[in-house]
């Protein structure tokens, strides 16, 4: 059925009004009709069916028929520290990280990321992320939407992380450590792991980390570009621990 992100205060509403880019894409892409119904869902843990009441030139009336309250789908907190990276990377990795059931994205600017005019840019993306990651939430079924933090600096981010968190650090120095015999038997509240730029973590970086509980691990013998790696340790973790298995 047709999935669409609305907000929480929104859905608790009997008549919602679809505007903009849902218009478009309810009567021009998928030509829905009056009559037909859609999901809607608040990016929390709520969903409603909601009726096509009436279509406009520019907005679609929906009439709430049903709502549910679903829970989150993750069995335990996941966090992504990623590192900006060039160009529209960092889109890819928000859009597929929310297919594979992270629940916190936190861009960091790190030593040998990004130049700083560059990074200073980055920071005004964080809405086109969070729409990025309710478009992917849409599409895959989540009935929850990750937490896009602001950018900030890497150690301010690892700190945040709560010490009862399995913290991992992929880094190609480590690339001799087994990652199958660093994770938990156990599938711990929360995970948190931190993705390096495409230049790596600096030394210095690595030994903040080790300092903050991260345990630095390599992903065998390849590097992997700084996009590939986010992925590949997600994939990882959701089929050892989470709902890929």
């Amino acid at each position: 059925m047709t999935r669409v992100f609305v907000e929480p205060d929104r859905l608790a509403q009997d008549q919602i009004t679809l505007a903009d880019e849902d218009h478009r894409y309810l009567t021009r892409v998928l030509r829905l009709e009056i009559g037909e119904v859609i999901t809607l869902f608040d990016g929390q843990s709520a969903e409603a069916d909601a009726r096509i009441a009436r279509i406009g030139p520019r907005a679609v009336e929906l009439r709430v028929e049903t709502r549910r309250e679903l829970g989150s789908a993750n069995r335990f907190a996941l966090t992504l520290i990623q590192c900006l990276a060039k160009g529209e990377k960092l889109d890819l990795v928000v859009q597929k990280a929310t297919e594979l059931g992270v629940t916190r994205i936190m861009p960091v600017t790190s030593q040998r990321s990004i130049p700083q005019l560059e990074a200073m840019r980055a920071i005004g993306r964080r809405a086109r992320w969070q729409k990025i990651s309710r478009e992917a939430a849409r599409q895959c079924g989540r009935t929850d939407v990750p937490t896009i933090e602001a950018v900030t600096p890497l150690a301010t981010a690892m700190h945040s992380i709560s010490k009862d968190a399995f913290r991992l650090l992929l880094w190609e120095g480590a690339r001799g450590t087994s990652l199958k015999g660093l994770l938990p038997t156990e599938r711990p509240h929360e995970i948190a792991v931190a993705i390096g730029p495409e230049g790596g973590f600096a030394p210095a970086e690595v030994e903040a980390a080790k300092a903050a509980g991260f345990v630095p691990s390599g992903l065998g013998p390849r590097i992997l570009r700084t996009e590939t790696a986010a992925l590949t340790i997600l994939s990882i973790l959701q089929f050892h621990l989470g709902d890929l298995a």
